[in-house]
């Protein structure tokens, strides 16, 4: 019974305190903003949008310098980071404080890439709420001082989603402790 709970005990422990609103994170020099998927129609899905407007309100407020956007080279034939960044400067966001990831094919490769590639020692993730406590947890786990604001999907009119999401979590943070070494 301990080990099944153990995962849920090392995100909330790894978490605590971390999760914060655009009005009162800490400033960092980027933002780690992790994919979500790509439409048919190569626009970044709802769910995605909602986290790349957080990103757009963090740059805004001067919270963050960079935007560093991470996702699959692959998404329904399309890069996943190239439709971010286009989705941003098309928000007026400007082409040089936004910086591609194309190996974030997953959360942990997302923290790992922004550490053994970028050599970043802190970030803002930027996700959706369901989400944030484990993407935290996994960016602290990867080297960085990590802090996170969530895009509250269901209040945007995606609770399906955000429900389905949240279901996920229970396996995806067991997966994320036993296996992200």
């Amino acid at each position: 019974m301990v080990l099944a709970a153990l995962p849920s005990w090392w995100v909330l422990a790894r978490s605590r305190g971390r999760v914060r609103t655009v009005a009162d994170v800490p400033a960092a020099e980027v933002a780690l903003v992790l994919g979500a998927g790509v439409r048919r129609d190569g626009l970044p899905s709802r769910i995605l949008q909602g986290r790349l407007a957080v990103a757009v309100e963090l740059h805004r407020a001067g919270r963050v310098r960079w935007i560093l956007v991470s996702g699959s080279p692959h998404s329904r034939g399309y890069s996943e980071p190239v439709v971010m960044r286009d989705f941003l400067l098309r928000q007026g966001i400007s082409e040089r404080a936004v910086v591609m990831d194309e190996s974030g094919v997953d959360t942990w490769a997302s923290c790992r890439g922004a550490v053994a590639d970028f050599g970043l020692p802190a970030v803002t993730v930027v996700t959706s709420k369901f989400h944030l406590r484990r993407s935290i947890a996994l960016c602290r786990r990867a080297g960085m001082d990590a802090y996170g604001v969530g895009h509250d999907a269901a209040a945007d009119g995606l609770r399906r989603v955000s429900a389905r999401g949240a279901r996920r979590e229970f396996l995806a943070v067991a997966k994320a402790f036993w296996f992200s070494r």
